[in-house]
């Protein structure tokens, strides 16, 4: 009688068991499905960008990588006719980087009589306008550094470990450039 008894209790337990792993198993993919799809989100919306100076007057912006899922890349996020027309393999694709930068600045034009040239250079540009052609030639120049860090998860004293994320910096060198959007997605394999 004790044997079934227990026996009993023990399949009772069993079936406990397995309705707690069955639960908790479709609430863990749940759960991952809804990570996956934030992290889809978060690639499409706009990131803050945080910006800096050094050395006076480089602009340094800031921006912290979405890590995203290979197949979620290639069904939402992938530029799939871009990848296409620069020859790429999708498989192949392991981080896109995207960013609109925006030049502005104040030109004084030299040039005295009307059939003349008026024309302005610096480091950074050159116009050349014909006043009796009516032409404008310009050439815009940019220089642009991006370094990609790795944040780590666990640091203690001088160790560091595991890795959290990962942060893009650009360094841009022209006074009359910023960036506008940047976005970097990291696509996991």
């Amino acid at each position: 009688m004790k044997t079934k008894i227990i026996l009993i209790i023990a399949a009772v337990l069993a079936a406990v068991l397995c309705l707690f792993l069955e639960r908790s198993c479709s609430r863990a993919s749940s759960l991952e499905s809804q990570v996956r799809d934030l992290q889809v989100q978060l690639a499409h919306s706009q990131v803050p960008i945080k910006t800096d100076t050094i050395r006076d007057s480089i602009v340094v912006t800031t921006v912290r990588v979405v890590e995203v899922d290979k197949t979620d890349y290639k069904k939402q996020l992938a530029d799939r006719q871009l990848i296409k027309d620069l020859q790429i393999k999708l498989s192949d694709v392991t981080a896109e980087n995207r960013s609109l930068r925006e030049m502005a600045g104040k030109v004084a034009l030299h040039g005295a009589d009307s059939d003349s040239v008026i024309s302005y250079h610096d480091r950074w540009a050159d116009f050349d306008f014909n006043r009796k052609s009516r032409v404008l030639d310009y050439k815009v120049r940019d220089s642009v550094v991006t370094y990609i860090d790795r944040i780590p998860k666990h640091k203690f004293l001088w160790w560091r470990w595991g890795t959290k994320g990962y942060k893009v910096s650009h360094v841009n060198f022209n006074p009359n450039a910023e960036v506008k959007f940047e976005s970097f997605i990291m696509v996991n394999k």
